[in-house]
């Protein structure tokens, strides 16, 4: 299990200054991925319902399939330590102008929708402990679709791009980040690599682009 980073200085952060003429405040970018920058806070695990008490947490990849092998898979994920006043975490109450969710799909598989998670899970999630796995119910998650793949996506390590601007928005506003489920609307999975992957520039990666709030 590994050791949750608690440095302030862990993600890449570009501050961009507008022209002197705009009112506007600068905007910071600060991308997490994990062990880019001693960033080590992404948890993300693959719930089964054909292995109901097994950890794929240390999986280097994950599967979104509505039937897999005869019974559904979903993908957890979540970024922690990413909010805060330090250097480096997005201040609360930030005004957030993008958020964007990267992963690196390597097959094909059918549209597949991100909701908002409702409640918590750790390394060891398994589909038992959640409880037959996660329903977009506006209890266990969102109903909202924070962002969906288009179509049947075909994939050889193709970085897939989910919009997630308005549940950071919410995250730093207060409300708790549980991270995000991957459902599958299909019986053909999406797989992914997650950030147990060997290459790191292939681990999903979390980009957000703000701005401080007033003193």
């Amino acid at each position: 299990m590994m050791a949750r980073m608690t440095a302030a200085s862990f993600c890449v952060c570009i501050v961009s200054l507008l022209g002197a003429a705009t009112a506007e405040r600068p905007r910071t970018t600060c991308s997490f991925r994990q062990g880019v920058e001693g960033y080590r806070g992404t948890i993300d695990t693959e719930i089964w319902a054909l292995a109901t008490t097994t950890i794929l947490e240390s999986n280097i990849n994950a599967t979104a399939d509505a039937n897999n092998d005869g019974g559904e898979s979903q993908v957890l994920m979540r970024f922690d330590d990413i909010i805060g006043p330090q250097t480096g975490r997005v201040p609360p109450r930030a005004t957030i102008h993008s958020a964007k969710l990267f992963v690196s799909a390597f097959d094909q598989g059918d549209t597949v929708n991100l909701h908002r998670l409702l409640v918590p899970f750790d390394r060891s999630a398994t589909w038992g402990s959640v409880i037959s796995g996660i329903s977009a119910d506006a209890l266990e998650a969102s109903r909202h679709k924070d962002s969906f793949t288009f179509g049947k996506i075909a994939a050889s390590s193709s970085e897939i791009v989910f919009d997630v601007t308005d549940t950071m928005q919410a995250w730093v506003n207060g409300d708790a980040n549980h991270g995000w489920v991957f459902i599958n609307t299909g019986g053909n999975g999406w797989d992914f690599y997650t950030s147990e992957f060997e290459k790191s520039e292939q681990r999903p990666r979390l980009t957000i682009e703000f701005t401080s709030p007033t003193k």
